[in-house]
């Protein structure tokens, strides 16, 4: 089988190398899935620089997440999984980024044949991250506001979506004026810039209103910013720092007005969650995706051997939506949500 793998840290195409490798034995638990979809992530490429929660031994597989079908099983495997779609958990065991991956039956959660298999690749990450910051911290009641950092990226667009259904409002943070209409036809509620009148921008999109939750991946001045329109009480999630910068909040704000800041790191969750809560999450983001409801926008996919062009496109800063590896039949293809 063909896999991706990673060498040395550093950056992706100068450390990742396309290999052949054999088929390896299965365990007793062990199922061999051959790969519809691999999204890349922001994370993976931390993974590949040495900057993420997880260092790997070299050579190592790489890729958290993606889809495939189950071809093979291991003798303690039920064999009602044989042919099923599954969606591979982001745990690091192994990597997605191959044509045939080797994974532990706990690893896989099973995954509706209706849907595209490139949306269902995606939602091991970014979804389940956005339907937990939306459920674990504040109990949100339609009509409630929250604000969001890079609500532009996929991250962003998912955590609208999963607002919108469940009613809740969102005050959306961008740099660009093009990110900002993107957001908008996502349908975020109000959008501003981020910029020197960012708090000023803030209260006026508001309208007196205030945010329950605050949810950030970028650090630094912006959520801080978001911060000062929270409800007493109420909750800052910080699940990624793209700046490098710790949020930059006063002091006052916790002591005064009783706010919480909160850390998300997803395989803690993965790692500490019942079996059974994980599996009901992924499986009600998996119908949401069947039934068009859940969704981002791809903007490129890629065959394995064309990985170093995927890499380039992946890293760019301004992207109309996400990339992935998409394995079987056919070469390089745009495509849309």
């Amino acid at each position: 089988m063909r896999q991706l793998q990673l060498v040395a840290h550093g950056e992706p195409s100068d450390v990742i190398e396309l290999r052949t490798v054999p088929d390896p034995a299965l365990g007793p638990e062990d199922v061999l899935i051959s790969m519809e979809a691999a999204p890349l992530n922001p994370s993976d490429f931390l993974f590949v620089r040495g900057m993420y929660g997880v260092r790997p031994a070299f050579p190592s597989s790489v890729g958290a997440e993606g889809v495939g079908r189950v071809a093979k099983i291991g003798s303690k495997v039920d064999v009602a999984l044989r042919g099923k779609r599954v969606l591979i958990l982001p745990t690091y065991e192994q990597g997605t980024w191959a044509d045939q991956v080797v994974a532990p039956v706990r690893n896989l959660v099973p995954m509706s044949d209706e849907a595209d298999p490139l949306q269902l690749s995606m939602i091991g990450i970014n979804p389940v991250t956005a339907y937990l910051l939306l459920n674990r911290y504040v109990s949100l009641m339609p009509d409630d506001w929250i604000g969001q950092t890079a609500a532009n990226a996929a991250m962003g667009q998912y955590i609208i979506a999963l607002a919108k259904l469940a009613g809740v409002k969102t005050l959306n943070v961008v740099r660009r004026e093009e990110a900002a209409e993107q957001v908008r036809q996502w349908g975020g509620d109000r959008v501003v810039l981020q910029g020197d009148n960012l708090h000023m921008d803030i209260e006026e999109a508001l309208d007196g209103k205030k945010l329950s939750l605050v949810l950030d991946t970028v650090g630094g001045t912006p959520v801080g910013e978001l911060a000062k329109s929270l409800k007493p009480g109420g909750s800052i999630v910080v699940y990624g720092l793209q700046s490098g910068q710790f949020p930059a909040m006063p002091p006052k704000e916790f002591v005064y007005r009783g706010l919480s800041l909160h850390g998300f790191w997803l395989i803690n969750w993965i790692r500490n969650a019942p079996g059974t809560e994980i599996e009901e999450i992924y499986q009600k983001l998996g119908d949401l995706v069947a039934d068009g409801s859940l969704s981002a926008a791809v903007e490129h996919v890629y065959p394995l051997d064309q990985f170093k062009e995927a890499f380039k496109q992946s890293l760019k800063s301004h992207r109309a939506g996400k990339i992935l590896f998409k394995f079987g039949t056919g070469g390089s293809t745009l495509a849309s949500r």
